[in-house]
């Protein structure tokens, strides 16, 4: 079975045994001053007590207002349909669902399409999006110094690229000007901008978390204000920042701007431009409207049409810092600023709106998107595989990638691999160990075949990262399989999906599939209550229907032709087989096409009407009365109620088997 059936199930489930389904109790609530406090109810013999209670409750998300009277009758409401699906489920297992051997697989495949997830989301993402979140909250201003070299460059480029950042850090300790030394020595290109531009003499301007590498963030974050950082290396090469600044994180804006600036080079074109920039002032001045004037004169293209919103800004997203320091300047919703002027031109900007601020949950799935694009997360997930498998430990034959190192080229070993061609050994060799488990050098040449090769030049240590890279993936396959005897959380959650799982086979079984099969019962449920299942008054509606506009206005020059000493005729003689002629009958307006009808005199005819990558008239052709059903009309609304009478009798029969007694007074007493 797929997954998302799966994930269905539990949702059915919880939906139709724990909210949705009017309370069935067939067994009377007690009232016994001898029951301990907490204790809710007793099934089987099981005391569920207000712990469990509360978990189940809070996972049903009522929304009502703790503490009011509504709430109060919610839980004791709850605790009936808890105990139902507690029945349902001793049943189920009674029954030998468990065992089933389709359902065991569908649980196995839940559980291993889960638990990866789950793995990472609580030891990879959550620590990062706590991370971010936290970051996020503060802007710090730094300054930094690079001294480029790549990652596979040789020792000797290597040592000479720290040799000079480490010399350029000297300098700045001894009092040089941070600034000076960027411009002069810096080879980040930024630093040779504009005054005012970010990266301009090495400052990047104020940033939160997620905006910089990994390890440059990790410095700036990790030093004082007014302090250099030690030498550190990213893939860029080896930096020294300098924090100049930290303060709170602005909130982030809706902004607009109106942009002016002169549309070629020569004098005219300045003219132009000066001339505009003082008729949008006038403007602006004299009350008209901001989203009028970017429409009319801002040089942005892509926002003038827009009002010169900009959308949803951060403080921190590289905007010129003149710009950036006057929108993020503006404190009343609706004023604008301006002109301030960039190296693109001169600005109005106007503040539209200030976010409202969001708690860590609510920025959770936001920010984890955001994590997820940034390499520190493949980063975190290679760390806590490697973490993982440190934990179990690992061998490798060392001896063998030696030799396969001396001996091979990388594209003929890796040519011979992919072939199942085993240079100097066999594809049994063991190769690797990982706690008990061992793995041959075929395991290893199938995993390097389906994997991408690790960015590393040396074939030994390539070869070498290979087979550290399978040791983490099986690491995580052994934590996968411990996961569920090790985290709580996991363990309620695959417990929840088993007895939702077996409670739905249940269900089918018992319920649904009993009742659609059992027409003499149904028979029997229709004669006792016949009064319930009525036609109320309708209308009868006649529809004529085609693929082709003319073909329907044909029908309805013809129908509006009958002569009315003749009378309607409800259903004309149409030869055209390509015309298709239905009777529907409707109670009340519901959104649907048939609506048109009640504002019909009866006998009319509509236009045609495009519907249904066609074309159709409607014929208002009569009122059908109130009318009792008879069994084979009613049989839709029926089976429905009939599978309540036969899920109610269950219930009635599990509460007795399984001997529960509820506590309602107890509901929330120890809150």
């Amino acid at each position: 079975m797929a997954l998302s059936r799966s994930l269905y199930i539990v949702v059915i489930i919880a939906a139709t045994s724990l909210v949705s389904c009017s309370s069935m109790k067939s067994t009377a609530d007690h009232d016994d001053a001898s029951v301990p406090a907490g204790v809710l109810a007793y099934v089987n013999g099981v005391a569920i007590d207000q712990v469990e209670f509360d978990y189940q409750y809070d996972k049903s998300a009522t929304g009502i207002n703790a503490a009011s009277p509504e709430e109060v009758e919610a839980k004791k409401d709850f605790l009936s349909r808890y105990v139902d699906f507690k029945v349902k489920v001793l049943e189920a297992r009674e029954a030998g669902y468990s065992d089933n051997p389709e359902l065991q697989a569908e649980i196995e495949q839940y559980r291993t399409q889960l638990a990866r997830p789950f793995l990472m989301e609580r030891n990879v993402f959550e620590p990062l999006v706590r991370e971010m979140y936290t970051r996020r909250a503060e802007a710090v201003d730094a300054s930094h110094l690079l001294i480029t070299v790549s990652a596979d460059a040789s020792p000797a480029d290597t040592l000479a690229a720290f040799a000079r950042i480490s010399s350029l850090r000297d300098s700045v300790m001894a009092g040089q000007d941070f600034g000076d030394l960027a411009a002069a020595y810096s080879m980040d290109p930024s630093a040779k901008g504009p005054a005012g531009a970010p990266g301009s003499r090495g400052s990047l301007g104020y940033f939160g978390g997620g905006r910089m590498v990994e390890s440059f963030e990790n410095k700036a974050f990790n030093t004082p204000v007014g302090s250099v950082s030690p030498v550190f290396r990213s893939q860029f090469g080896y930096h020294i920042l300098k924090v100049n600044d930290r303060m709170p994180m602005p909130a982030d804006r809706l902004l607009a701007h109106i942009m002016i600036r002169p549309r070629g080079q020569s004098a005219a074109d300045v003219a132009d431009a000066d001339q505009r920039l003082s008729r949008a002032q006038t403007q602006l001045a004299n009350g008209v409207d901001f989203a009028e004037v970017a429409k009319e004169l801002s040089d942005d293209q892509q926002s003038a049409t827009n009002g010169g919103q900009l959308g949803m800004m951060s403080y921190d997203a590289g905007l010129p810092f003149s710009f950036r320091d006057a929108g993020f300047g503006l404190t009343e919703v609706g004023s604008y600023v301006g002109p301030v002027q960039t190296a693109f031109g001169y600005h109005f900007i106007k503040l539209i709106e200030l976010a409202k601020p969001q708690s860590y949950e609510e920025q959770y799935e936001v920010l984890k998107g955001q994590v997820n694009r940034l390499p520190r997360a493949a980063a975190a997930e290679k760390a806590f595989a490697a973490q993982l498998r440190d934990s179990i430990g690992f061998t490798i034959d060392m001896d063998l990638i030696k030799d396969w190192s001396a001996s091979f080229t990388a594209d003929s070993l890796f040519r011979l691999l992919s072939q199942s061609s085993y240079p100097q050994t066999d594809s049994l060799h063991e190769m690797m160990t990982l706690g008990s488990q061992s793995f041959t050098v075929s395991d290893y040449s199938n995993y390097l075949s389906s994997n991408k090769l690790p960015d590393v030049t040396s074939l030994e240590k390539r070869l070498l990262a290979v087979a550290e890279n399978f040791l983490g993936e099986k690491a995580i396959l052994y934590q996968i399989e411990q996961l569920e005897g090790q985290d709580n959380e996991f363990s309620r959650t695959m417990r929840d999906f088993r007895d939702g799982l077996i409670l739905f086979k249940l269900m089918e079984d018992s319920v649904w599939t009993a009742a659609s099969m059992d027409s003499v019962g149904m028979r029997v449920y229709f004669d006792k209550n016949k009064a319930q299942f009525t036609y109320p008054d309708r209308v009868k509606v006649i529809t004529y229907s085609a693929v082709s506009d003319s073909l329907i206005a044909s029908v309805v020059s013809t129908y509006r032709d009958v002569s009315p000493n003749e009378g309607h005729a409800w259903a004309i003689q149409v030869p055209n087989k390509a015309i298709r002629i239905d009777t529907t009958f409707v109670e009340a307006p519901s959104g649907s096409i048939y609506d048109r009808v009640f504002e019909m005199n009866m006998g009319d005819i509509s236009d045609s009407i495009p519907y249904n990558r066609g074309f159709i008239a409607l014929t208002r052709a009569g009122l059908d009365p109130a009318r009792p059903m008879e069994f084979a009309e009613a049989r839709a609304s029926l089976l429905s109620q009939y599978q309540t009478e036969v899920e109610r009798r269950l219930l009635e029969r599990l509460r007795n088997k399984y001997k529960v007694r509820t506590f309602p007074k107890q509901v929330g007493t120890n809150n």
